[in-house]
């Protein structure tokens, strides 16, 4: 598995979790939160995890 794809098995865990608790568990709610929490950090992280992709392949363009 490569760097790019370790990236993609953090997104499907949070959606997974959020799948669970907000289907399953039905509790979402009580989990506030902590979905606000993990939202942010997967949105940092996608910011910054797209950031570096692009970058690279503008790199590997451009040679």
């Amino acid at each position: 598995m490569t760097r790019f794809h370790i990236g993609f098995v953090f997104l499907l865990l949070y959606a997974v979790w959020i799948i669970y608790r907000g289907l399953v568990k039905k509790d979402i709610r009580q989990h506030k939160d902590a979905f606000y929490l993990y939202t942010i950090l997967i949105a940092v992280w996608a910011l910054i995890y797209f950031w570096f992709f692009f970058e690279e392949i503008t790199h590997i363009v451009s040679s």
